[in-house]
């Protein structure tokens, strides 16, 4: 802290020394007085105040211009009009649903402002269905459905279903304003969504049009896909979102501020409860799905009781089990990210849901005689990974395909972000909390712009074009660049695929998890490898609100892969399938053979699933021969007592 001090003393004083040297300057080569002086700092702070009206003593200037007409001609000033705080005629949020959905259903959402009870008064919130934190949407896996969204808000939106590998990025709510598909939906617009489920995991939903300020305002929720036999047994599951919230923030209509140090709140919330309070019993293992949607803020997320950390056992993140669960004592959840943990207590008592040394909420543990458990048991999904893994060290010792660079630039105060910078920023590469509150005041999208650079085309942003063929696995070097004016941490996150991190700084990575949002600290160069699955036009970004609208985002396309040596027509192959068994245990083809595998179902309906392509079919379907591997076939349909039987194997040589 004294450093700090001192640093602000010297600073103080050189702008004190710089201002009368520019004073006595003047005075001797321009002949100005005191009242010449005067007017033409009226002037400067005029023109410095059109971009930073947060600034003290901005108020003056910023109503000059607004009344002087004339000057408002000359001057291109923008209205700073802020979005509307009113609660009149705002009807009371719900309280959170789960909604149970079915193949083929189409469910009804309207986004719109709500009223609520926080902090002893009552403010404006965002939401969908006038729930908050939001509807849970229950579908299972493969299951397809439509969502209708109609816009009631004070702002263009569209919706994002974050990481749904989908049929159509044309349903990606991606705008048309960012250079994508979906035009912008007005207030009172409709668009219906088409969602394919083929993961087993939870994803969650929110707008990608001003982030910065709908996602703030609560609007988001969670998709929950389920499947039988994935996950372990236990006794309790529940959500938890995760969030915090500046209790008088500004927004903006016409400019997105913060964009420095990014929005950080100073009230912690789960499940918008300041007050959260989760009950369990002794011995009950507990399933807890976590979802960072803070705009900025990264969580160590910790349980614990007495000041000392309680353990808990990894299992999941953001699309998969993890290869090998572990048990760890916090995580480090960064904005986009999910993650999956299972708790038990075997002793009563209050326990605190913490980060850094921020409370989120409580967990009561009362006394049950008949429960003791432990968590022992930790799965290996190695399965989940072995295609990695059969590759892995030709991946590590592979050349990076492409390579990004995170950095920013900036139109001011460039000297004074490289003083600050290099005293506070922390060791770990994390900005915990906004160690530069004044600073982040007087940053917005108009003064500074958060960079994707390409270091071999030198494009910068949306002039960045990567183009891959579908099953490409594309090795990606990521470095966040501790030179640049105010180097920090920042979550990317890659549409439509997923992938997996090779390596940090070097260091080898010993537990595979499939991701689609991953954090990079400040200095800090990771080796990611990209399965590219899903065709179209796809988007990554930093998935921090304030800095992907300041620029930080690019594209990529991927495209079908044309490519087929073989020389015949192809393979096809017909399964008849009936209680419990295929009539046909193996197929074997050559890597680029065209094969077709047809259903013949001769009692109830079966149909068959690759799980570890991501399809399933009840008739007919070419299939991908693009990797050589064993693939495991099944019937996707539950059918009885013996369904789990209903096994076979391609081969792809």
């Amino acid at each position: 802290m004294k450093n700090k001090s001192l640093i602000a003393i010297i600073i103080i004083l050189l702008l004190l020394i710089w201002a009368w040297a520019f004073y006595l300057y003047m005075s001797m080569t321009h002949n100005m007085s005191m009242w010449d002086m005067e007017d033409w700092n009226n002037d400067a702070m005029r023109a410095h105040c059109q971009m930073m009206p947060e600034m003290k003593g901005c108020e003056k200037y910023i109503n000059e211009v607004k009344n002087d007409h004339h000057m408002w001609s000359m001057v291109w000033m923008p209205s700073w009009e802020t979005f509307d705080e009113s609660i009149d005629g705002l009807p009371d949020a719900k309280k959170s649903e789960i909604i149970i959905l079915k193949d083929g259903d189409t469910y009804e959402m309207i986004a719109s402002a709500v009223k609520q009870e926080l902090w002893n008064r009552t403010v404006k919130r965002l939401a969908y269905n006038g729930m908050i934190p939001w509807p849970l949407l229950q579908v299972e896996k493969w299951e397809k459905i439509n969502l209708k969204l109609t816009n009631n808000l004070d702002v263009d939106t569209t919706l994002h279903s974050h990481w749904l590998r989908l049929d159509d990025s044309k349903f990606d709510g991606l705008p048309t304003t960012m250079q994508w598909e979906q035009v912008p939906m007005k207030k009172g617009d409709s668009f219906t969504y088409e969602l394919n489920f083929p993961d087993t995991w939870v994803f969650w939903y929110h707008p990608h049009i001003r982030e910065d300020y709908t996602q703030e305002m609560w609007l988001y929720g969670n998709f929950s896909v389920v499947e039988e036999w994935y996950w372990s047994t236990v006794d309790r599951e529940e959500f938890l979102i995760l969030d915090d919230f500046w209790e008088d923030d500004v927004f903006y209509k016409e400019k997105v501020n913060k964009t420095l140090m990014w929005r950080f709140g100073n009230i912690m919330l789960i499940n918008n409860d300041e007050d959260y309070k989760l009950k369990l019993n002794t011995g009950e293992i507990s399933r807890l799905y976590l979802t960072n949607v803070a705009n900025t803020r990264t969580f160590d997320f910790t349980i614990s009781k007495n000041w000392e950390n309680i353990d808990f056992k990894l299992v999941w993140g953001d699309i998969g089990r993890i290869e090998k669960e572990v048990i760890i004592d916090h995580q480090i959840i960064s904005p986009a990210e999910r993650y999956i943990i299972e708790t038990v207590f075997n002793e009563p008592g209050t326990y605190e849901i913490k980060s850094k040394d921020r409370k989120l909420g409580e967990i009561i543990v009362t006394w049950d005689e008949s429960n003791t458990s432990n968590l022992s048991d930790l799965r290996n999904n190695w399965s989940d990974y072995r295609d990695i893994r059969d590759r892995f060290q030709a991946y590590l010792d592979k050349k990076a395909d492409k390579k990004l660079e995170l950095t920013i630039s900036m139109n001011w105060m460039k000297d004074w972000m490289m003083m600050w910078d290099e005293e506070w920023h922390n060791d770990d590469g994390i900005e915990w909390e906004d160690e530069m509150r004044e600073m982040n005041l007087m940053s917005s999208d108009q003064t500074m712009e958060w960079k994707l650079l390409d270091p071999e085309t030198w494009n910068e942003n949306m002039d960045i074009q990567w183009n891959f063929k579908k099953w490409d696995f594309v090795k990606v070097e990521i470095f966040n660049d501790p030179k640049s004016m105010h180097p920090m941490q920042h979550p990317i996150h890659f549409h439509g695929q997923r992938f997996i991190v090779l390596t940090r700084d070097g260091v080898v990575n010993d537990n595979l998890q499939w991701k689609d949002t991953t954090l990079i600290r400040n200095w800090e160069k990771i080796e990611i490898l990209i399965e590219m699955t899903n065709v179209w036009l796809w988007m990554s970004h930093c998935h921090i609100a304030e800095h992907l609208q300041s620029g930080m985002m690019m594209n990529f396309t991927v495209e079908e892969n044309l490519s087929n040596s073989g020389d015949n027509d192809g393979t096809i192959i017909t399964l008849n399938a009936k209680k419990w068994e295929f009539d046909t245990k193996e197929i074997r083809v050559k890597k680029w053979e065209k094969l077709t595998i047809k259903v013949n179902n001769t009692d109830i309906l079966h149909g068959i699933a690759i799980p570890d392509m991501m399809i399933m079919w009840d008739d007919e379907i070419e299939v991908d021969t693009s990797q050589t591997w064993e693939f495991l076939y099944r019937c996707y349909n539950y059918c009885g007592e013996g369904h789990q039987d209903m096994i076979g194997k391609l081969i792809i040589e």
